[in-house]
């Protein structure tokens, strides 16, 4: 059944690109040439400062309305294992600014069109709201 729920979250997927406000928001590219399971939506969040504190809400105001976001991935250096190696926050910039702006979407091939439509209402809410 594997083609069955790979072909669901491609709908999803396109249902996400097409009804997500792309002014508040950066979405999953996929070159054409590529066929990708799906097996997350991360969203980017846009904004001029504070991008950490802004992500936070969002991620928070999501779940208080039982959305079962999450956040992939935290940048390895920071990871507290690596910390006894040396890596300080500020190493690795381009990863720390994209876990401090990304959220994963709820995506999987049981979602309905009905809570997939109030989980991009109620994220464009949110992301309207805070800009």
């Amino acid at each position: 059944r594997i083609d069955e729920f790979v072909s669901k979250r491609h709908v999803l997927k396109q249902r996400y690109d097409s009804f997500l406000d792309s002014a508040l928001l950066i979405k999953p590219f996929q070159d054409l040439h590529c066929f990708s399971s799906l097996h997350l939506y991360p969203i980017r969040i846009k904004s001029n400062n504070n991008i950490s504190k802004k992500r936070k809400f969002c991620f928070n105001t999501l779940r208080k309305n039982g959305v079962g976001v999450n956040v992939h991935y935290k940048p390895i250096h920071s990871q507290p294992y690596y910390k006894q190696f040396g890596f300080e926050k500020g190493d690795y910039p381009n990863a720390e600014a994209y876990y401090d702006s990304t959220i994963s979407l709820p995506l999987y091939s049981d979602l309905s069109f009905d809570l997939q439509d109030q989980i991009i209402k109620l994220t464009n809410q949110i992301l309207f709201n805070e800009n």
